[in-house]
């Protein structure tokens, strides 16, 4: 069965620069269309601050569903970001020479996760649908070709131009009063937000979340979870009185949730394999927002801005116990643990830039 994944993970289409033709001069960009899948994560994690920057600049943010024939195609720039449907990708091939330039932003690295064997079928589909299917006529539009970290440029490296990381860029946090509770009876809230693609980080948790609840009194857990997942936490016999097993949200709704509601120790585990290994650390924002303290694999994606006072262990069962059992009895180390992910998330800020790699902005009233 592995071999075949290899093999269908090899002849799914990529993203790809094309060499420019030799009668299409860059221009300057006058407005930028973003086209997404609108709100996602992947724009909160990586434009909204970005097209916040440029204050001189009309944003323009679409969904896939909505029209673009209102729109003034000379001197716009285009991002896709993830996804695009047949209207919006026809819209700019017969407006391609008036466009300022086209960009594709990926987080993700979608073949292997269709190739894999966590996603469920419904997500496959989704993504096979809007963002694998149309790669062929995206690609031959692209003038720019973006990627969240360096390990996934590197699996969609060509020879004909360099794909440039645009890096999460989180807003600022600004400080968040969540209690710290100081009893050790005091009752805590234990949280797993990992969506269905994380199948194999759930199961990893199960049994050690089971061994930590039976443990601790005190403890609340919370995990997002639905069908075979949800079933399969259902079954680890934990207190249900303890327990929350939630469907996932829709991306603002989640947002507002994590923003209302803190959470005391968040866990964050992350295995090796071809999907994980080009993630980013953006879960650090999920978890710095709700004020937690985190518990982080031992691995490249979060040693990124890693700081000290974070907690990072190797995927044994016996650490994560461990880390979870120095976090539910010290008060203090949560606080340091806490603080540390919140600098964590400077550390990412000022690893990034604003600005959208390669693009010229031209202000509508500076064009002469």
């Amino acid at each position: 069965m592995q071999i075949l994944r290899n093999i269908i993970y090899g002849l799914l289409p990529r993203p790809r620069l094309s060499p420019a033709p030799a009668d299409v001069a860059p221009t300057a960009a006058k407005r930028l269309l973003v086209l997404s899948r609108y709100p996602n994560p992947s724009v909160s994690y990586y434009l909204d601050e970005r097209t916040k920057a440029l204050t001189d600049i009309p944003i323009i943010m679409k969904g896939l569903d909505e029209g673009l024939e209102d729109l003034d195609s000379e001197g716009l720039f285009v991002i896709i970001c993830r996804y695009i449907k047949e209207p919006q990708l026809r819209w700019l091939e017969d407006r391609r020479r008036s466009l300022a330039g086209v960009a594709y932003f990926i987080d993700d690295d979608i073949p292997a996760v269709v190739a894999g064997d966590e996603a469920t079928w419904p997500y496959k589909f989704t993504l096979l649908n809007l963002a694998v299917r149309p790669l062929p006529r995206v690609n031959r539009l692209l003038t720019h070709l973006w990627t969240s970290t360096e390990t996934l440029a590197d699996t969609l490296a060509n020879k004909h131009k360099k794909i440039e990381i645009l890096a999460p860029m989180p807003a600022d946090p600004g400080r968040r009063s969540s209690e710290i509770a100081g009893e050790a009876s005091a009752p805590l809230k234990m949280i797993y937000h990992g969506t269905g693609v994380h199948r194999r980080e759930h199961e990893f948790l199960m049994p050690i979340v089971k061994m930590a609840m039976d443990k601790h009194r005190n403890l609340h857990f919370e995990v997002f979870a639905e069908g075979s997942l949800a079933r399969q936490w259902s079954r680890q016999d934990i207190d249900p009185a303890r327990t929350t097993i939630s469907l996932p949200l829709p991306w603002a709704s989640y947002l507002a949730k994590t923003t209302d509601q803190g959470a005391d120790i968040a866990l964050a585990p992350l295995l090796v394999g071809k999907t994980n290994d080009s993630r980013s650390d953006t879960k650090r924002i999920d978890i710095s927002r709700m004020g937690a303290a985190a518990i982080f694999s031992r691995c490249p994606t979060f040693a990124r801005c890693a700081v000290a006072g974070e907690i990072h262990i190797g995927n044994t069962a016996e650490e994560w116990l461990a880390a979870i059992d120095q976090l539910v009895s010290d008060r203090d180390r949560r606080l340091i643990a806490r603080n540390a992910t919140m600098k964590s998330i400077e550390k990412m800020r000022q690893s990034a830039t604003t600005a959208f790699p390669g693009i010229r902005f031209d202000a509508l009233g500076s064009i002469a």
